[in-house]
């Protein structure tokens, strides 16, 4: 069984200093990705927006999981920002979003896109990571949190 830990490494975080609303966050977090991943960025951010418009992917606390599903992926990644201040994100619980999960699936693997999903459902309901995810100021601080969380689960 896949699961999120499986799409992700060191370079899988992006630091977003000064967010000024939730479009410009979408797109630096898919530039961003488009590099890493070697995808259009333009068709896949237009895909992410076609989804946010079906509803809203904060799940509380600060954090939101938008996710794509588009042909132009070949496989399941994902990239955590880190935002330096929170920001509106009409949250059912009016707490500005700090966290933000994009999620990139390939359109042909559908279970594996709610496996993840729900993979990281469950991890970011620990407070104590995403608390210690709020303070990490470097993409290997931020690894390193994940890593002990990998670490501590297999034990």
């Amino acid at each position: 069984m896949i699961n999120f830990f499986d799409t992700i490494d060191k370079n899988s975080f992006v630091f977003i200093r000064n967010p000024i609303s939730k479009k410009s966050i979408y797109e630096t977090i898919v530039k961003e990705a488009s590099k890493i991943y070697n995808f259009d960025s333009l068709e896949v951010l237009n895909n992410l927006f076609k989804r946010e418009r079906l509803g809203s992917t904060v799940v509380g606390n600060g954090i939101a999981i938008p996710h794509v599903v588009d042909n132009l992926i070949t496989e399941p990644k994902g990239l955590i920002s880190i935002l330096s201040k929170g920001i509106n994100f009409d949250s059912l619980d009016n707490i500005p979003v700090d966290i933000v999960v994009l999620l990139f699936f390939p359109a042909n693997k559908k279970t594996e896109y709610l496996q993840i999903l729900a993979s990281i459902s469950r991890l970011l309901r620990n407070s104590n990571l995403t608390n210690k995810l709020r303070g990490c100021k470097s993409q290997e601080s931020a690894f390193a949190t994940f890593s002990q969380i990998i670490e501590y689960k297999a034990a």
